[in-house]
């Protein structure tokens, strides 16, 4: 009888084991690592140097890497998360309009939390959209009537206010321009501009 108590158990075991073997390249499969060192290097750009105790430059394989939006800073672009659409949003090459084939000469002015952002518009019926958000959360999201609708062009002005406590303490105030679209009511001609950005 214990004879065949041992017997099983160990049939039991050796089951488990299997299937654990047989889950964990599985398991394996899902996981990237990627070992990287500290640059002892610096690095400078147009005469600043990239410093950071918290979030330093690292060297993988003889490549560099450094924080997206420290590199940003340096070359004097804006860096930011499009939350709604899962992607990093690099603006540079400042002063020059912004636009898609809906909104065009697309230029914002104002900072901490009270903006003017003006244009024109191009979309089906004369409705456009627009939403902020602030890297995690839409804090807004509002239509807007245009004088006409495509294919004519019509100038739009928007006047956006963010109460203080909504302002993110580190990261990038997006503002979102789309339009819905008249067959599947998804957001088309997504043109996404930074508002301002906080924190370092």
């Amino acid at each position: 009888m214990k004879s065949l108590r041992g017997v099983r158990g160990f049939v039991v075991g050796l089951l488990s084991g299997c299937m654990l073997m047989l889950t964990m390249p599985t398991m394996a499969a899902t996981v990237k690592k990627f070992v990287l060192g500290e640059a002892t290097y610096p690095i400078e750009v147009n005469g600043s140097t990239y410093e950071s105790d918290q979030l330093p430059v690292m060297n993988y394989k003889g490549s560099t890497y450094v924080p997206l939006r420290a590199v940003g800073d340096l070359l004097g672009a804006t860096v930011g998360w499009d939350n709604a659409q899962k992607r990093v949003i690099i603006t540079y090459g400042g002063g020059g309009p912004i636009q898609n084939n809906a909104f065009r000469n697309v230029q914002v002015t104002g900072s901490a939390g009270k903006y003017t952002v003006t244009g024109e518009g191009r979309v089906f019926e004369a409705v456009m959209s627009y939403a902020v958000e602030d890297g995690h959360n839409y804090l807004l999201e509002k239509n807007y009537m245009l004088s006409e609708g495509a294919p004519a062009w019509s100038a739009f002005k928007l006047n956006i206010s963010i109460p203080a406590n909504k302002l993110p303490q580190n990261g990038t105030l997006m503002l979102q321009l789309f339009e819905y679209s008249a067959k599947d009511g998804s957001k088309v001609n997504i043109l996404n501009i930074p508002l301002e950005t906080f924190g370092g």
